[in-house]
């Protein structure tokens, strides 16, 4: 990604008008921007990413928030933007989708635009979006590490709502939730005196759990985010 000194040399390359600032995370662009400066401002992204084999990163972003915010102002041309960027389609796409449901108001200078991009990809609803960038944010989260968690937790919404449909299937989860936490409150003081580095393993083996708790939260209306995962 572009340093402070490069992301300048990046900016003071667009056309002036229209851009009300340009960050490494997105391009925040003038609410009455014109047809004829978003499409200078395309075409400047576009030649500055053809020609460059740095930034790739941030100038990909720049082009998802002018896409976002062009919508409807150009049809089946994306796979030619890309092309001419040297970018692959499915990314610009992609950059276009998590621009339109994170807007750079909402980027967290704190994570980088891979976290963005995860929590964009799996997550439409503005609330979950908020919800999983301060976690993110607050946990510290490798990309790695927050896209597990991610998958943890949809792979636990989808079951949760399996479960519902089927009254034997939600007996048969309760049931096991209770034997589990019984057999928990049974040996407290082998867990609890468990190094970092066991607790760690221990996350790893219980990511649908992990993902479970925070489902249930979530649905249950209970605001205080669960902190298992962050230990």
């Amino acid at each position: 990604m572009a340093s402070a000194l490069q992301l300048q040399d990046l900016a003071d390359l667009l056309p002036k008008d229209g851009v009300q600032s340009a960050t490494k995370l997105g391009l925040s662009l003038r609410p009455d921007l014109g047809a004829d400066a978003w499409s200078r401002l395309v075409a400047g992204v576009i030649k500055i990413a053809g020609r460059s084999s740095g930034s790739r990163v941030t100038l990909t972003v720049w082009l998802g928030d002018l896409l976002a915010y062009g919508e409807g102002r150009y049809r089946g041309q994306i796979k030619e933007y890309a092309t001419a960027a040297g970018l692959e389609p499915g990314t610009l796409r992609m950059a276009k989708l998590v621009c339109l449901r994170i807007p750079v108001s909402s980027r967290l200078d704190t994570l980088s635009w891979a976290h963005h991009w995860e929590i964009g990809a799996a997550f439409r609803d503005p609330g979950d979006i908020k919800r999983w960038l301060e976690r993110a944010a607050r946990g510290g989260y490798s990309k790695a590490e927050l896209r597990k968690l991610i998958r943890a937790h949809l792979a636990a919404s989808r079951a949760s709502a399996k479960a519902e449909e089927s009254p034997r299937a939600s007996f048969v989860l309760m049931r096991e939730l209770r034997a589990m936490e019984r057999f928990l409150g049974s040996h407290p003081k082998v867990w609890k005196q468990w190094s970092p580095t066991t607790c760690r393993q221990a996350l790893g083996e219980i990511e649908a759990v992990v993902g479970l708790v925070e489902a249930l939260k979530e649905r249950a209306g209970v605001s205080e985010p669960c902190e298992a995962s962050g230990n």
